[in-house]
């Protein structure tokens, strides 16, 4: 094996002359890869001026240098790197303010979450629970129901609770 199997970076081998390229290319990957931020994923062309260091993940249809290389990594320093993204792998979408993972091939940014634990608790199920409405009572009650209705509406502002 030359590269690792994850990120297809390259491994120094055995006996190699100049292995300060092969480690220099796995750092310069890393640098890349991990904590991953790309200006867009709209692009299917790379563009005229592209900022140096920077990453684009490309569209759907990818022409010119990004061709064959759909939903890939493009990555700019003075000329193109395309990496495959990983399985699981997050990217902060920064023209779109947005955290997407790729998963099934495609980037998805309305990605499930499957449960919130604080501390070993479990906070939130994987869907939001529905809690009904105080009613009756009597004067006392009135300003507990308005607490209880405004906590309500908060939380399912939240997206935390049904209506």
């Amino acid at each position: 094996m030359t590269v690792t199997a994850r990120l297809g970076l390259p491994l120094i081998a055995t006996g190699q002359a100049q292995k300060e390229l092969t480690h220099n290319a796995a750092i310069h990957g890393l640098d890349r890869l991990v904590h991953l931020c790309a200006e867009s994923r709209a692009l299917s062309a790379p563009p005229e001026l592209p900022a140096a260091d920077a990453t684009w993940i490309i569209g759907d249809t990818p022409t010119g240098a990004w061709a064959g290389h759909a939903g890939g990594l493009a990555h700019w320093d003075g000329a193109w790197t395309i990496a495959p993204p990983a399985e699981g792998m997050l990217c902060w979408i920064a023209d779109e303010a947005i955290v997407a993972v790729f998963g099934g091939g495609a980037w998805n940014a309305d990605f499930p979450v499957a449960g919130l634990r604080l501390s070993g608790v479990s906070m939130l199920g994987s869907a939001p629970v529905s809690i009904a409405a105080a009613e009756g009572g009597s004067v006392i009650d009135t300003e507990a129901r308005a607490v209880i209705e405004s906590l309500l509406i908060y939380l399912r502002t939240q997206g935390l609770l049904t209506s």
